[in-house]
């Protein structure tokens, strides 16, 4: 099996050992209703991830992913959800403050040069300090009618929430697979310096990434907001770091220029079948983020290795083409 092969088949290996444990531990994993249950939370999670794949790529990390979601179901609940509010109001509001996040994550990041992982952590701690202030802790009223089927409604058997994630990848993957942009984003992440060079914008180019991924953080709120029908300022916690775990289990790398919507996508199936087996299980909580430290732990050190025998032996095959061009001469 060539490199590539198993790097692409690589994510399947959650899944299936999760399938495995389900046939021989619990076969209630298996209902349909439970299945169901499965891919709804893992579109949810899908989302999210698409857009930390993108800020991934491009050599980022986006801590503030949860902070939009939970900012996303606050001015649901404060516009629409009260009398005579309206929802078309609070969409835009909703849109405006993802962008506005984005935007101010990209200006740090992108053209400040101010670390990642400084700049989103500071951003999710100022909205969620925004957020305590608004609702004095408190929740204040419901998710209106009309967004609840976002969450919950299905097209026959079918989740909705899992056809606008299945929809949100396939355009993903067009944006970052197939398009001009795409490109660029990979070859900014994988080697800044030479795309400067090359006339690629690499600030521009990183600083969208993280206006992307507070659209895709505002799109996985809306469909939570329906999910869970009232407001729930935890809603968003743990999202980050659920999606940046997914995207390293997908096989991107931290370093930058690598990553796939294929890989993400199983990996993120991989996950959210793992936490509802642990649940069927009654596993305790401490001991289930145990085991998602340990899955993580493991795809980090993996792609390190990958990473690490990728670069050495390049760099033997240089050299040997050196040689061979030095002996020719």
């Amino acid at each position: 099996m060539s490199r590539s092969l198993a790097q692409k088949l690589a994510p399947a290996a959650l899944p299936v050992l999760v399938v495995l444990a389900a046939l021989m531990f619990e076969r209630a994993f298996f209902n349909p209703v439970n299945l169901q249950n499965v891919s709804r939370q893992a579109s949810f999670l899908l989302i999210v991830a698409l857009g930390q794949l993108i800020v991934v790529i491009g050599r980022g990390l986006d801590l503030s992913v949860g902070a939009v979601i939970t900012t996303t179901l606050l001015l649901l609940v404060e516009i629409a959800g009260r009398p005579g509010g309206s929802i078309v109001i609070a969409l835009i509001a909703v849109v405006a403050a993802g962008l506005v996040i984005g935007i101010l994550n990209g200006l740090m990041v992108g053209f400040r040069k101010v670390p990642a992982i400084l700049a989103t952590l500071a951003m999710f701690v100022l909205v969620e300090g925004v957020a305590v202030w608004v609702t004095e802790g408190r929740s204040k009223g419901r998710v209106p009618e009309i967004i609840k089927p976002l969450g919950v409604g299905k097209v026959g058997p079918v989740p909705i929430p899992v056809i606008i994630a299945v929809t949100a990848a396939v355009l993903c993957g067009i944006l970052i697979h197939r398009s001009s942009y795409g490109r660029r984003l990979f070859a900014s992440g994988a080697n800044p310096d030479a795309s400067h060079l090359s006339g690629v914008s690499v600030r521009t180019i990183q600083a969208s990434t993280f206006v992307l991924a507070s659209l895709f953080a505002v799109l996985a709120g809306l469909l939570l907001s329906g999910f869970v029908g009232f407001y729930d300022r935890t809603l968003g916690t743990g999202y980050d770091l659920d999606s940046i775990a997914a995207v390293v289990l997908g096989g991107a790398s931290l370093a930058g220029g690598r990553g796939t919507v294929w890989g993400t996508a199983v990996a993120v199936l991989g996950l959210a079948a793992l936490d509802n087996l642990l649940v069927l299980l009654g596993v305790d909580v401490s001991i289930k983020l145990i085991l998602k430290a340990a899955v993580l732990f493991l795809a980090v050190v993996s792609a390190g290795w990958v990473g690490s025998t990728t670069f050495w032996t390049a760099g033997w095959r240089g050299k040997r083409t050196l040689a061979t061009t030095t002996k020719g001469t």
